[in-house]
Parts: structure tokens; C-alpha cells; sequence
């Protein structure tokens, strides 16, 4: 088993400490912060699954573009929830290419 120092430095258990505290903030945040988090949490895996070599183009493309307006909940409701929604295109895009 290994240490609690090599488990902290983790990029599973980094994940698994932002979705558990995210979990939490969700109580008392604004209603849209909860899907922002999880697309945050999106954004994180796919760089997990990037390190571990187990991604494809068009995971790239939708972490681009998470990066690229994730943001938007900030200032723009219906453009984030726009965005949200061309995620899961994207999503369904792969789905259905497989």
C-alpha cells in the first residue's frame, strides 16, 4: 500500500478532493456553480486521462473548449448553459463515431 504522502500527490485523489469539497460549496454557492464545478471536474479527468495516455483528438478538443468558456457562468448565464450543451454534442459526437 502506499503512503499517505505519495496518495496526496495523486492526481486520482486530487480529483477526488476537489469533487468531495466541491460537493460541500455546492450548499451554499450560487444554483449554476454546481455544473460549473462539474465541468471543472470534466476538465480534470481528461488531463488525468491525458497523463495516462488514454485520451483521443476529440477529448482535447472538449477540454479546450472548457477551458475556453467555463468562465461564462460568471457573467453570462445562458451562454454557459449554451456551453454546456455543446459539450454534450461533443460528447454524443464521440458516442456515435465509436
Amino acid at each position: 500500500m502506499r503512503n499517505i504522502k505519495d496518495l496526496i500527490q495523486d492526481e486520482h485523489f486530487k480529483l477526488l478532493t476537489f469533487l468531495i469539497t466541491s460537493a460541500r460549496g455546492c450548499v451554499d454557492e450560487p444554483h449554476l456553480y454546481g455544473p460549473l464545478r462539474l465541468v471543472d471536474a470534466a476538465s480534470k479527468l481528461i488531463k488525468i486521462m491525458k497523463q495516462e495516455g488514454k485520451t483521443v483528438d476529440e477529448l482535447d478538443r472538449i477540454l479546450a473548449m472548457i477551458e475556453e468558456k467555463k468562465h461564462l457562468v460568471m457573467y453570462d448565464e445562458k451562454e454557459f448553459i449554451k456551453f454546456l450543451d455543446e459539450l454534450v454534442a461533443e460528447l454524443v459526437k464521440i458516442v456515435k463515431s465509436a
